[in-house]
């Protein structure tokens, strides 16, 4: 009898030993699929946001597939070569978006450029004076306190500094900047539109499209002169 109850604890023992490793197993495999499965589906939610359509229940068969070591019909060179190719076209796609039309920001830049007051450089910036500023010019050599608000020609602002003035070393702007600086003095606050050629080209910047004329109100706030060497 003894040695019955003996026999019958160690196959207890064993069963809740097979038992415990068994729900360790699961948990272990439920958490590795929650951590691996989230990262998954921020990548695939990405893929979709940026223009490249993922059918989840195709990509969870698929994915299922490859944990088995089953053949998808694509090799993982061919996968990779299929996806970069899908990268480039959606990439290509965003850009042609968020370009706006040349003639469009022309006409608008021969707009401005009509005002009462405008003056139009060679390079096809314009400057239009909408408070005088006195005291001499900044230079490429110094650094400016400015504040500005940037717009697209339909309005859209990009960047607002009023309330809170920038410093920036004129030399360091794009091109149409430095130079409607070089044209204002401390105190003055003036309208300056800059063609895309003098701004952010054809690929535009962040919110910025391409092809894009700027419409910046600015208000040159002092000069910080460059110190000689």
């Amino acid at each position: 009898m003894r040695t019955k109850l003996i026999l019958m604890a160690l196959l207890c023992g064993s069963a809740i030993f097979n038992l415990k490793a068994q729900e360790s197993s699961d948990s272990a495999s439920v958490a590795a699929a929650t951590a691996l499965g989230s990262m998954v589906k921020e990548n695939v939610d990405r893929l979709n946001h940026i223009g490249i359509p993922i059918n989840y229940d195709v990509f969870a068969a698929t994915f299922t597939q490859v944990l088995k070591g089953e053949d998808t019909g694509m090799t993982p060179d061919q996968a990779n070569e299929y996806m970069s190719r899908l990268f480039y076209e959606a990439q290509a796609a965003r850009m042609k978006a968020d370009t706006v039309s040349v003639a469009s920001q022309k006409e608008f830049i021969a707009k401005m450029a009509a005002q009462e007051g405008a003056v139009t450089f060679p390079s096809g910036v314009v400057l239009i004076v909408e408070t005088e500023g006195e005291g001499p010019m900044p230079t490429a050599d110094d650094t400016v306190l400015v504040s500005y608000s940037g717009r697209l020609s339909d309005g859209t602002v990009f960047d607002d500094t009023y309330g809170q003035a920038v410093e920036f070393p004129v030399s360091g702007l794009i091109p149409g900047f430095t130079e409607g600086l070089e044209h204002m003095h401390p105190g003055g606050t003036y309208r300056l539109i800059i063609p895309a050629d003098q701004g952010y080209g054809t690929h535009g910047a962040g919110p910025i499209p391409g092809n894009a004329a700027l419409d910046f109100t600015v208000t040159l706030e002092g000069i910080e002169t460059a110190q000689a060497m």
